[in-house]
């Protein structure tokens, strides 16, 4: 039974007195019963909570009385169980991290493409490049089957590795750009510092992966959506899989593998097992979109 909500967002806005606001924000959530990841910066917020429907209820509108974050993007998916453990408000210098200057995504936001708008672009065959901005690990659960991605494991890498796919041949400055992501955080970046770079024309997917499985399911996707809970990956129903974190490599272990001699919690994964692609440090994972 699919009793847990999962809510996700964000919103780029200017915020100030971060601890202060920390301190309220935690305790207000925290007197509502949910669970998740929040995190403050001076750009805006980034969520990511999890509780019963009157829980969600509760934050949700405690976020409405505030006109920051009023009627906030929030995507919904339910869940059998919590991917959350604990409540954590943390403050951080971007809410995802580009290291990049001159980015603006709440007074200058790049151009948005609906979900449908993709897919009918998707079913027509149109000529454009549709970018993953998202990491290899995530990538590996699954993708558009017309993607182009970037070969890297951290955002604050990609503006090299865009640098590198024009060299290249991959990307095309005057070629039509769809960058997407999980739940679109990474896109409101990612769009404006490629339209800087001398990208003609790009748009950044409205929502991302998470809005198009709500309106399209799985319709020219290949695979399942790596997600940064304890659900690790979520069908294009919304539906988790009952895949699980490999803590030595950081990635997805699908139920059927789950097993010796494929996997070995706390070990190996079949992506580690015969160190292929050699043994990471044990580390957490990310709060991303």
């Amino acid at each position: 039974m699919n009793s847990f909500c999962n809510i996700s967002g964000y919103r780029f806005v200017q915020l100030d007195d971060l601890q202060v606001l920390r301190e309220r924000m935690h305790g207000a959530l925290l007197s509502h019963g949910v669970l998740g990841t929040i995190l403050l910066a001076e750009e805006g917020i980034n969520v990511a909570l999890v509780g019963d429907q009157a829980a969600i209820d509760q934050s949700c509108a405690w976020f409405d009385d505030d006109p920051r974050f009023a009627d906030m993007d929030l995507k919904l998916s339910l869940s059998s169980f919590s991917p959350f453990s604990k409540l954590k408000v943390k403050v951080r210098p971007e809410i995802i991290t580009f290291a990049q200057t001159g980015i603006d995504p709440e007074n200058n936001p790049g151009k948005r493409l609906s979900v449908s708008t993709l897919k009918q672009w998707l079913d027509e065959g149109r000529d454009f490049c549709l970018l993953d901005s998202r990491n290899n690990y995530e990538i590996e659960s699954g993708t558009f089957e017309k993607a182009e991605s970037l070969n890297i494991d951290n955002f604050r890498d990609l503006p090299a590795a865009v640098d590198q796919a024009i060299q290249a041949g991959q990307l095309d400055p005057d070629k039509p750009l769809v960058t997407f992501c999980t739940g679109g955080v990474r896109c409101e970046k990612t769009a404006p510092w490629l339209e800087a770079q001398g990208f003609n024309e790009v748009y950044q997917l409205d929502g991302g992966i998470l809005r198009y499985f709500e309106e399209c399911e799985g319709e020219h996707w290949r695979g399942d959506c790596f997600v940064f809970d304890d659900r690790v990956e979520i069908t294009p129903q919304l539906k988790e899989t009952g895949s699980v974190i490999c803590r030595r490599c950081h990635k997805a272990v699908s139920h059927r593998y789950q097993q010796p001699p494929y996997y070995l919690e706390n070990e190996y994964c079949p992506a580690c097992k015969d160190g292929k692609n050699g043994y990471r440090p044990v580390r957490g994972r990310k709060t991303a979109d």
